[in-house]
Formats: C-alpha cells, sequence, structure tokens
C-alpha cells in the first residue's frame, strides 16, 4: 500500500507540475560565487531531496488511504448492482438504477470531503519545504525577481539553457542577493 500510494502522489505531482511550471516564478535562489555546475548539482541535489522524500505518514496520506478504503466499500457491489439495472424485473431495475445512484452519490461525498487539491497542496508544500531547508543548509539565499527580472524569465523556455543562465547569473549577483533577499 505505501509504495502505491507514493507512486499515486508521484503521479498526481508529475500531472500538476507543467501546469504550476508554466507560471513564472516571483523567486529563485542564489549563492555568490558559486560556479554553474555546483549550482546546478545542489539544484538537482536539494530537488532530489524534496522530489523523493517520503509522505506516506502525512495527514493527506492517511486522508486519502482513509477516503480509499471508503470508496472500495462503498463501490464493492457495484458491478453487481449494474448488472441488476440493466435487465430483470422493472422494479428491479428501478431499485438498482436507485442504488447506483446512491452509491455514485456517496463516493462523490467521499472524494468532496478528502480535499483533494488541498491535501496535493499540503504534500508540495511540504517537499518543496524539503528542498528550501537544503538549499539553505548549502548557503543559498532565496530572493524575489523584480517585474522586469520575471518578464524576462517570461520568455525564456522551460528547461533551456538560456533559462538556466539566466537564473543564475541573477542567482550569483551580489547586489541581487543584498537588495532582492526574502
Amino acid at each position: 500500500m505505501r509504495q502505491s500510494f507514493s507512486s499515486a502522489v508521484v503521479v498526481v505531482c508529475l500531472l500538476s507540475t507543467p501546469l504550476a511550471a508554466a507560471k513564472t516564478e516571483a523567486t529563485s535562489w542564489g549563492k555568490a560565487g558559486v560556479s554553474i555546475d555546483q549550482y546546478r548539482t545542489d539544484a538537482i541535489t536539494c530537488g532530489r531531496s524534496g522530489y523523493y522524500m517520503d509522505v506516506s505518514n502525512t495527514e493527506a496520506a492517511h486522508v486519502f488511504k482513509d477516503a480509499t478504503g471508503q470508496l472500495e466499500a462503498n463501490e464493492s457491489d457495484l458491478s453487481s448492482v449494474a448488472m441488476l439495472a440493466g435487465g430483470g424485473p422493472p422494479e428491479t431495475r428501478r431499485a438498482a438504477v436507485m442504488e447506483l445512484g446512491d452509491i455514485v452519490n456517496r463516493s462523490a461525498h467521499i472524494v468532496e470531503g478528502a480535499r483533494p487539491a488541498k491535501r496535493m497542496k499540503e504534500v508540495g508544500d511540504i517537499m518543496q519545504s524539503k528542498v528550501d531547508d537544503c538549499l539553505k543548509g548549502r548557503g543559498y539565499v532565496h530572493f524575489k525577481l523584480t517585474d522586469s527580472q520575471r518578464k524576462h524569465l517570461g520568455h525564456l523556455h522551460l528547461g533551456s539553457a538560456e533559462r538556466h543562465i539566466y537564473l543564475f547569473q541573477l542567482g550569483t549577483d551580489p547586489a541581487v542577493l543584498k537588495t532582492q533577499a526574502m
């Protein structure tokens, strides 16, 4: 169960990443005097510390696990009820259709009660905190981008060398780190 939950969280995070990445970041991290190779190595190392973090004991994980159990219990008779709704005497079909509606309604309430978007944000925040702590521990400074820096960054393709170099240049500029530090 732990492995499948971790896999599910990773899949959801990966699916939501393009949406989050589509926004131009308002902040970045930097460290004066660091080489571009060290900058990339630290980014990858710290990113992995968050990505591979065990989130199975978080409140969100417990909520998802409970909701999954409730959904499985609620939907255990779904196929047999669906078969009854498709055939047999009219009274049986009507009762089966009503029961199908009840099952679907209960499942919707279970999912709604779990508040998956809120829970995924909580998990993302926990993972991001791990990355942030790693960068802080390596001496990096969290800084806010100016409007013009964000605008310029918005014109650079995600994952491009130009984007990495631009953020590296900002993040190693002592004046930027001093005046824009958070």
